[in-house]
């Protein structure tokens, strides 16, 4: 007799899972989950974003091991050729694939790799670009589902399935899940409502990633939240509810992650100081036995010179700002809910307390003319505490997005998804055949022109955790490029 389903019953399971080394093999089907590399370089001093453990896929290292399956995480973020993945994962009975926004090409090959390895063999994609068009990569790939969302508990009923076990139920009682029905029609569940008790999620499974191996982890992603009460249009929240972890949770996560030796930890939070009071108790309970560098995200609007001071005494190096446009149409068109005062403000107090800040801009919105160009240039000019300048994307699952899909300036999405594949965040990304100006009121000339004024007047220095001074660099030489060449 089939009991009726309980989401309960899932999150039951996940809170009882065991710490990643109390984790035993229980199960006969193993799982391999694939990271894929990314062509987005980063500023000098940050080298360590391309190779710290990533917390999604460490958290699914933990998820997965401690239901018991025999598992192995092919960290493929150093080799951009898909073709070197035959033959590593064959021995793998599922395989997952986490899915970024310039992962497409990549993983569309990966797949047929892997599909033509073992026909049968079931393939799951999930994170950030699979929540954003679940369809539409079944769709473009020939992967069997899509996790959309929070994939603790859909992946966890998933495996259920597949495994055939105790707890198993069909497909279709599945939220959050996208899969192929016999006719090879793509089926769409109801989606699944956002975990609201953080403190289930399990802790990450840093032994997962073979390159530390016997060593010490140097740096490490965290999150204290899920979530983003923030609506603008280009962003994409794959979590657009906010929810905290308890101060106990994230206090045994740490010292749980302290025996990897870590030195530095980056937040993963969109916005940290949320909740003033939740970032007291953090910095009095959680930080108070560590010594460790940090850095993290905030938005211009909400810290006070008591809690900047606070964090900085905690270890704080670096907050970073989504400040994007100092123009007022443009940031209205964001729907921001800034201000360029704002964000004068936040430079000044961080320059008070002697904390390093970094700005985050954006040029080439539908809105941005020669005036609003000015006024950033301008702006870059006089502050100096500007980390990065981009072009504006069209980000899948974006309001923004969308609005191009409708007025026909991106025509053909697949097409948009192999562009965003090559998108490296650098001045020479115009120049691609598949860039999409937004802007009727530049030209392609002009915007270059625009981001090499800003670029190579912000501030150059590298950032580096262990050194608390600001060092300068004599030339702009901000960015180490990573090409994958022809094979994408």
């Amino acid at each position: 007799m089939t009991l009726p389903y309980s989401p309960e019953q899932t999150i039951s399971r996940l809170a009882a899972l065991p710490l990643p080394h109390e984790a035993r093999v229980t199960q006969t089907v193993s799982v391999g989950l694939i990271v894929p590399p990314s062509v987005f370089v980063v500023p000098r001093g940050w080298e360590w974003a391309h190779t710290a453990p990533f917390e999604g896929p460490s958290i699914l290292a933990g998820l997965i091991r401690g239901l018991g399956h025999p598992f192995r995480l092919f960290d493929q973020r150093d080799d951009f050729d898909p073709e070197n993945i035959r033959g590593v994962a064959a021995d793998r009975d599922i395989i997952g694939i986490s899915v970024w926004g310039d992962s497409f090409t990549y993983i569309r090959r990966v797949i047929e790799i892997l599909r033509d390895e073992r026909p049968e063999r079931p393939i799951i994609l999930g994170g950030p670009l699979a929540t954003a068009v679940p369809q539409l990569l079944l769709e473009a790939t020939d992967a069997d589902f899509v996790v959309a969302g929070e994939g603790e508990l859909t992946l966890t009923e998933l495996l259920d399935n597949l495994c055939r076990n105790e707890f198993a139920r069909p497909f279709t009682d599945i939220p959050g899940l996208y899969w192929r029905d016999r006719s090879g029609r793509v089926r769409a569940n109801a989606p699944r409502p956002q975990i609201t008790n953080l403190d289930v999620i399990p802790f990450q499974d840093l032994s997962a990633w073979e390159r530390f191996q016997g060593r010490q982890i140097p740096e490490i992603y965290l999150s204290s939240a899920r979530g983003c009460p923030c609506n603008c249009t280009f962003c994409y929240r794959a979590f657009p509810q906010l929810h905290y972890k308890s101060i106990d949770r994230v206090k045994r996560e740490i010292d749980y992650y302290a025996s990897r030796g870590f030195q530095m930890a980056w937040w993963n939070d969109l916005n940290f100081v949320t909740d003033r009071a939740h970032v007291h108790k953090l910095m009095h309970t959680v930080f108070r036995d560590h010594q460790f560098r940090w850095t993290a995200f905030n938005r211009v609007t909400g810290l006070d010179e008591e809690t900047l001071l606070l964090m900085k005494e905690k270890g704080l190096d670096l907050i970073l700002y989504g400040m994007e446009s100092v123009s007022k149409a443009v940031l209205d068109g964001y729907r921001k809910g800034i201000a360029k005062s704002a964000m004068i403000d936040t430079i000044q107090l961080h320059r008070r307390c002697g904390v390093k800040i970094g700005g985050l801009f954006i040029i080439g919105a539908p809105g941005d003319n020669r005036e609003s160009m000015d006024e950033l240039v301008d702006f870059c000019n006089e502050f100096k505490e500007v980390t990065r300048v981009k072009y504006l994307s069209a980000l899948p699952g974006t309001d923004f997005y969308r609005q191009c899909l409708a007025n026909g300036l991106i025509r053909d999405e697949i097409a948009h998804l192999e562009w965003l594949s090559r998108e490296q965040s650098v001045e020479e990304d115009i120049d691609d055949p598949g860039f999409v100006k937004f802007t009727p009121h530049l030209t392609k000339d002009e915007l270059k022109a625009i981001y090499h004024a800003i670029n190579y007047r912000i501030e150059v220095r590298p950032y580096d955790y262990t050194n608390s001074g600001n060092v300068y660099l004599a030339e702009a030489e901000k960015f180490i490029t990573r090409k994958p060449g022809n094979n994408l």
